[in-house]
């Protein structure tokens, strides 16, 4: 899998401001929640995994496919409401910033792909029953009401997005996910600091705020 470009971020310094909260866990390998999640996400019921992971089944795996999923889920999602930014925000940054979602979350797709289809996990064609919820909420809104749920929203996805990166470049075993992580990691970083920038400046409770304990940077 290629290294992922990401134009137009701002990263070094920055970056460092990024906050990172533990939200997100991924669930014990091996676990019956691990189980039944990798099942659907690889197309298969729970009988037939359990089957398989008696016969020895590598419980990894499972998660690996359960976190390419999540970020096929998650991107697709990040594209669908950005794409929704450009169109219904009035405020050029905001604007500007869904843009940006569109491009580097579909750039992502398809470099994610290759894993995907090696791992057989199924990309998505729609959204979320969560994230359908949030795309019909936003449509509701205008103005700064949009922008501020937008930049909430945008602002949570990726805390939690990045908290699961970290995770999960410390465990895989998958060789293509391994070697573009830390392109994807970078990519996730810089989009949080371009998102808390706006938040602050548009008055979003959740964003980080100055004197806040900062994240680790990420790797390059």
């Amino acid at each position: 899998m290629k290294t992922i470009r990401v134009e137009g971020l701002m990263f070094g310094a920055a970056i460092l401001m990024a906050p990172a909260i533990a939200m997100g866990q991924i669930p014990a390998a091996g676990s019956s929640a691990a189980q039944n999640q990798a099942a659907q996400v690889a197309g298969m019921n729970p009988t037939d995994l359990s089957t398989n992971a008696s016969a020895g089944v590598d419980t990894r795996l499972m998660q690996d496919k359960i976190f390419v999923r999540r970020v096929a889920v998650g991107g697709f999602a990040e594209v669908s409401l950005g794409k929704l930014a450009v169109q219904k925000s009035s405020n050029d940054e905001v604007k500007k910033l869904g843009q940006t979602m569109v491009d580097d979350h579909m750039a992502l797709e398809n470099d994610l792909k290759p894993a995907a289809d090696e791992l057989g996990v199924r990309m998505p064609t729609k959204l979320s029953k969560e994230d359908q919820d949030e795309f019909d909420k936003l449509s509701a809104l205008s103005g700064t009401d949009f922008d501020k749920e937008y930049l909430a929203y945008t602002l949570r996805a990726h805390r939690k997005d990045l908290h699961e990166f970290r995770a999960e470049v410390a465990s895989t075993i998958d060789s293509q996910i391994k070697d573009a992580m830390p392109g994807m990691e970078i990519m996730i970083a810089g989009h949080l600091y371009l998102v808390n920038r706006l938040a602050l400046a548009n008055g979003v409770p959740s964003a980080y705020k100055p004197g806040m304990p900062m994240p680790a940077s990420p790797r390059k």
